[in-house]
């Protein structure tokens, strides 16, 4: 496989799992926040497991689940993203770093 193209695959791949990083960010944090588990009180105001609200028959607990293991994909892609930049990497903070030759 060429390298531009396995460099196309992960960068690729890198977007769609941070958008689904985003998407199931946005679930946690707006749709499903914290409380929303049922642990309050029940319908007859005794203590005990209240209604717990899900979102495509999944829990905000099963959501972070997924959240998290996303967010290792995430940083595996990223890894291997800046492993096939390295030259480039290296030359261009060689650059930067190189003291500017005097003018005459």
């Amino acid at each position: 496989m060429k390298r531009n193209t396995l460099n196309f695959i992960i960068d690729m791949a890198g977007f769609g799992v941070l958008l689904a990083l985003t998407c199931t960010g946005v679930i946690m944090k707006y749709v499903l926040p914290p409380g929303t588990g049922g642990l309050g009180r029940s319908a007859t105001g005794g203590h005990g497991r209240g209604d717990i609200k899900t979102l495509l028959a999944m829990t905000r607990h099963q959501w972070g689940s997924i959240h998290f293991v996303l967010a290792v994909v995430f940083v595996a892609l990223i890894i291997v993203h800046l492993a096939l930049h390295w030259k480039w990497i290296k030359n261009t903070l060689k650059s930067l770093f190189r003291p500017s030759p005097t003018k005459p």
